[in-house]
């Protein structure tokens, strides 16, 4: 028994097995964009965790610069609120000196 090839040396296929392939294409790329589909949608609620979690952090930043002022006007020494911030001083008096030259983004 010989089977019939084409021009390229393959195997010739039937009507029908071609139809077969066409639709595991088909069904393989389907599938393949339905994972594409469910991976964006993961992606877009992680992408407004994020924002919500930015917002969140400049909500905290905030309370933390109100909070930080109010000590030292109780005069709490800046090293014993900065101790207490979990910072070391450079970078409290930077958080200080931000916010004093007006400046909207705070550091730490």
């Amino acid at each position: 028994m010989t089977s019939a090839t084409n021009d390229h040396g393959e195997q010739e296929l039937s009507k029908e097995q071609h139809l077969t392939l066409l639709e595991e294409s088909a069904a393989e790329i389907k599938g393949l964009l339905d994972r594409l589909e469910k991976i964006r949608k993961r992606e877009a609620a992680l992408q407004a965790e994020r924002v919500e979690i930015h917002t969140d952090l400049k909500q905290a930043r905030e309370l933390r610069y109100k909070r930080l002022t109010a000590a030292l006007d109780a005069k709490i020494p800046k090293s014993h609120a900065a101790t207490r911030l979990g910072m070391d001083r450079t970078n409290l008096y930077k958080l200080l000196d931000g916010r004093d030259d007006g400046s909207s983004t705070s550091t730490g």
